[in-house]
């Protein structure tokens, strides 16, 4: 088996196109053929031997030759672009698109690897032994579908919309994702180790989701399936939990959707609905604030009093500035009239009145999207320009004093 070795030598701080470096290209070139190969730094066209020192065999078949990047290659963008065979062992860093659009072989990444790492790759293995940045497996801007086959590994943590637009293949990241993880999956089967953030699995039509830790805001489009063994979910080869809760979705975007999420019941114990056994879903205070999950969303009372332009009235007050729980939980706080939410981080936190009702779930609540849900909602939007409105965690406790007005929120607390 051949090794070709390239030796970084480029250390500026523009990202080097190299789509050029894989066993395809490099496959019945001698030395001098491969170093005249040519790489682009922004407009400018330089050689490949400008960028790496070159040695090595040259006399392997693509199917038989090994490219060893020998150092950090993290500005180097585009390696592995279409291979169909070999292997390609980066010793270091890789930059933006490595193993994009691969077809075949394998690609050892010993560092992190930037955005889109097997983005469009149709086969082969992408093993990562560091930590991968946004859209890995993903699809590039203005494409719908993403990974088409094959496999990639991530031993550390991962970024945004990991695996956005996935058709088939798979994707295991033995850490942590960020947010929208698995969105728009239409098919293959995408693993979490670790804990994700927002929106797992949005918009997914097919395909298979595992979480095996925590999911801070879930995603209001899944339909519990109910608890199941590991064994019971037909997968292998991966660490799965003990139990996990099933999921049908997304149900928020397609009638009949066929994506299966699974998610840890340890990790996830508030996602449980009503029709499971309560001794699934703990009771946790916090001195004798319960710990929630907020759900806010427009109703047609709110929405009519603002299309009214009736904000700054007593009615608006008194349909919005109300918390709506299940009978269960305001028996748990006694009953009150009103109750005091804060924010999960303790830094915010307002007054409304309590409501019993039937159609919320054990360990959550509704408030209108309202100024007052908005005192409590989490503005992180992951650049999206949309705060958590549904999924995120507060603490609701009982308390007295004046509920505010809109418009004394508005001039005094949102300034």
């Amino acid at each position: 088996m051949g090794e070709i070795i390239l030796k970084p030598k480029y250390n500026g701080t523009i990202p080097v196109e190299c789509d050029v470096i894989t066993p395809d290209t490099f496959e019945g070139k001698s030395k001098e053929e491969i170093s005249a190969l040519k790489t682009f730094i922004g407009p400018e066209e330089h050689l490949l031997s400008d960028i790496f020192e070159i040695s090595g065999d040259f006399t392997s078949q693509k199917e038989d030759m090994v490219i060893k990047i020998a150092g950090d290659a993290g500005n180097v963008k585009l390696i592995g672009f279409q291979m169909t065979a070999g292997k390609i062992i980066v010793e270091g860093d890789a930059g933006f698109h490595v193993g994009c659009e691969m077809k075949g072989g394998e690609i050892l990444v010993k560092g992190d690897v930037k955005p889109w790492a097997g983005r469009e790759m149709e086969g082969g293995t992408l093993h990562i032994f560091g930590n991968a940045g946004d859209h890995l497996g993903g699809c590039y801007r203005g494409r719908w579908e993403g990974m088409l086959g094959g496999t990639i590994i991530v031993e550390g943590d991962a970024g945004n919309n990991v695996g956005d637009g996935m058709v088939d293949g798979k994707i295991v990241v033995n850490g942590n994702v960020r947010a929208f993880c698995g969105i728009r999956l239409n098919g293959g089967v995408l693993y979490v180790g670790g804990n994700a953030i927002r929106a797992v699995g949005v918009e997914m039509k097919k395909g298979t989701i595992i979480v095996a830790g925590k999911i801070k805001n879930f995603a209001p489009g899944f339909i519990s399936t109910g608890v199941v063994s590991d064994y019971e979910t037909g997968l292998s080869g991966l660490a799965l939990p003990g139990k996990l809760i099933g999921f049908n979705g997304d149900q928020a975007f397609f009638n009949k959707p066929k994506g299966k999420l699974y998610v840890s019941l340890s990790e996830n114990y508030d996602l449980l609905n009503d029709e499971l056994p309560a001794k699934e879903r703990p009771i946790e205070f916090k001195g004798n604030a319960l710990k929630v999950i907020l759900n806010t969303g427009s109703t047609i009372e709110q929405g009519r009093i603002i299309k009214g332009g009736n904000k700054y009235s007593h009615e608006y007050l008194d349909v919005c500035a109300v918390c709506n729980m299940h009978p269960e939980d305001y028996i748990l706080l006694g009953k009150p009239e009103k109750v005091k939410v804060s924010s999960e981080n303790g830094k915010y936190s307002v007054l409304v009145r309590a409501e019993p009702n039937e159609d919320v779930l054990r360990r959550n609540v509704f408030i209108p999207r309202s100024v007052w849900a908005n005192v409590i909602v989490d503005a992180y939007s992951v650049s999206t320009g949309s705060p958590i409105y549904k999924g995120g965690t507060v603490y609701v406790e009982p308390s007295e004093g004046e509920i505010l007005e809109a418009e004394y929120i508005i001039d005094n607390i949102y300034r």
